[in-house]
């Protein structure tokens, strides 16, 4: 268990309602995302931009940014630059992802590569990479520019890491905490500790914004693990039991692997990254859910969840912070 004390969680509350704070503001990210798919100009390329920026999207990344910033006071036009910044870089991932996931949908729409073509997917992201960088550059603090790069490394370091239950069944735990660390901790992460870079707080503070937005991205991503398999596909838009498709070792089943002495042939298959049979996936699902392990899942996300709201005691009290606190319950309880 987490050894970090133990916090007040607040009461969960809908998504919108955790982001008014910023509602105005969000507003101007969203101008800035339409002019990023305007700068398309070729019309193959602007349909895809339109596609991926106009999607439907929490836009949590740059929401964390904006309550971080506007939790030190800072309202410059910067903090919406730098907003945008992130949530460019974060689609640029995800048209990547795809192609690399062989995923074939994306919030309920066919992903890129299935739209258009491998080719057109790979240079639409490509563009979008760049186009995080340029929106970067603008702000004119190197140390960002640096940050941005080397989340950037992290997440593409990532794809090269594949869990899978061996001999040692922890070390599929490590690598797997590794991975969504990684792929997914490391960009929340990046919102928060850029925004400590632009409103220039101190080492105490960036170390505090580091920690809690590494802790709620490993959280969120276990909840996103576990509503793969408990979720409503209409609510999480994709298909419940994916990564079982795809052969893709996550917590439920390193869980699972864990705490059954005969573990299910279909089970031992993902532990080994190796696909479940479509006429198999329900039952694993099932398996999953009477062994416990989609509850110890919870339990792991919850501790990740602690340690996110113990980072935010060290930083100040008011609504921005409130609000994302409000996050930190959103982020694991919205699976229940």
């Amino acid at each position: 268990m987490s050894s970090e004390p133990l916090v007040a969680r607040r009461p969960l509350r809908e998504l919108d309602s955790i982001l008014d704070p910023v509602s105005a503001y969000r507003l101007r990210v969203e101008a800035l995302l339409q002019e990023c798919v305007a700068s398309g100009e070729i019309p193959v390329l602007r349909s895809v931009l339109e596609s991926v920026l106009h999607g439907p999207a929490k836009r949590l990344r740059p929401a964390i940014t904006l309550l971080v910033g506007l939790g030190y006071g800072f309202e410059d036009e910067d903090l919406s630059l730098l907003a945008a910044g992130v949530e460019v870089l974060h689609s640029a991932t995800l048209v990547h992802d795809d192609i690399v996931d062989e995923a074939d949908s994306r919030r309920g729409r066919p992903a890129v590569h299935m739209a258009w073509s491998d080719k057109v997917a790979i240079l639409a992201g490509d563009y979008l990479f760049a186009t995080s960088a340029d929106m970067v550059a603008r702000l004119d603090r190197p140390k960002i520019v640096r940050q941005f790069a080397d989340t950037i490394r992290l997440m593409s370091r990532s794809e090269f890491v594949a869990p899978v239950f061996e001999s040692d069944p922890g070390a599929a735990r490590v690598q797997y905490l590794e991975k969504i660390g990684n792929k997914t901790a490391s960009l929340i992460a990046l919102s928060c500790s850029a925004t400590g870079s632009l409103v220039d707080v101190d080492e105490t503070s960036a170390a505090a914004l580091h920690k809690f937005g590494w802790a709620l991205g490993v959280a969120f991503q276990i909840t996103d693990d576990v509503l793969d398999v408990s979720g409503d596909s209409n609510e999480t838009g994709k298909p419940v039991g994916g990564d079982l498709r795809a052969g893709i070792l996550t917590l439920p089943t390193i869980e699972y692997m864990e705490c059954v002495a005969e573990p299910h042939s279909s089970l031992r298959k993902v532990a080994g990254g190796e696909p479940v049979p479509e006429a198999e996936v329900s039952s694993a699902i099932q398996l999953l859910h009477s062994s416990g392990a989609v509850v110890a899942a919870r339990g792991v996300a919850e501790e990740f969840a602690v340690q996110a709201r113990a980072a935010l005691e060290r930083l100040p009290a008011n609504e921005a912070f409130d609000a994302l606190a409000d996050l930190v319950t959103y982020a694991t309880d919205r699976s229940r």
